[in-house]
């Protein structure tokens, strides 16, 4: 909260909006909490929490723009108001979502859409959406019962579960965790840890700095599993792999493999269940566990 805020007043505002012909909406708010879910009724239904000097409040209102089949909200009021909590309920006829924000969380609820949004240093959480492209500097990303996604972060954390498409996470600091992805998973981090579980498409994980972990069951496409000064821990028992390990400093651990100790690379390789995918995991300074 600002240093001011003992100053300023609190005002709530409601609106309702006609979307008329917008099949997309746009909503940029610098700061606040965004809420966003479903209308029942088709029309767009919004609620503000605003702070500000109480000469100002009296005459504040939203901003609203259309161009074409786009609809476009945002807060242009001066500095000396600014939206707490913003809740935007849109109805069915709206399929394309875009939503911006400096310093808020951003929290979408079963709009079954096309989603893009964007939150500098708020955190993000959608669930329930179609395709979904998310991005933030500093805040952690939440996906769950999506389609396809595509996350970037800087520092951010990133956990997406039950996506029935294809996954790519790209971040520099933050762990990235991915449970039951349909589709491919690509997750890249320059020093966050990787935990990927139950993937049923092809991967690829890469990781600096930080440890990957990989469970795998019987439906699952291969692929690899790298990085440089981290571990790897694999749970194969339920799998159907052609396995292969490689480390140039590090220990390769396996039950009912023996691996030649002393200096040199170390590596091994074998099937598991019938074989019919490759996994290729390779560590240059850390070790490798297979379960």
């Amino acid at each position: 909260m600002r240093s001011e805020a003992a100053d300023l007043e609190i005002r709530y505002f409601q609106e309702t909006i006609e979307p008329e012909g917008a099949e997309r909406m746009v909503l940029r708010m610098p700061e606040g909490a965004i809420t966003l879910g479903t209308s029942s009724d088709g029309l767009i239904h919004a609620e503000f929490e605003l702070h500000g000097e109480p000469s100002m409040l009296s005459t504040w209102k939203s901003s609203v723009r259309r161009h074409d089949s786009i609809l476009i909200m945002t807060n242009e009021t001066p500095a000396t108001i600014y939206t707490a909590n913003i809740v935007v309920k849109i109805p069915q006829q709206i399929q394309d979502l875009e939503v911006h924000s400096m310093k808020g969380e951003i929290d979408i609820r079963d709009c079954p859409i096309d989603i893009l949004a964007i939150s500098e240093l708020g955190q993000i959480h959608i669930h329930g959406a179609r395709n979904v492209e998310a991005s933030s500097i500093q805040g952690s990303i939440t996906l769950l019962n999506c389609g396809s996604a595509t996350i970037n972060t800087i520092d951010g954390s990133v956990k997406c579960s039950k996506l029935n498409g294809s996954l790519h996470i790209e971040t520099q600091g933050g762990d990235i965790q991915a449970s039951r992805i349909k589709g491919n998973v690509v997750a890249l981090s320059t020093k966050g840890d990787i935990s990927v579980l139950k993937p049923e498409g092809r991967i690829r994980l890469i990781s600096h700095d930080g440890d990957i972990e990989l469970d795998l069951s019987g439906v699952f496409g291969g692929g690899e599993a790298n990085t440089y000064s981290g571990d790897i821990n694999l749970m194969l028992e339920q799998a159907n792999v052609e396995f292969r390990a490689e480390t140039l400093s590090g220990q390769i651990s396996s039950p009912g493999t023996m691996v030649a100790s002393g200096s040199g690379p170390r590596r091994c390789a074998y099937r598991i269940g019938q074989g019919t995918k490759r996994l290729h995991v390779k560590s240059v300074l850390g070790d490798i566990e297979v379960e």
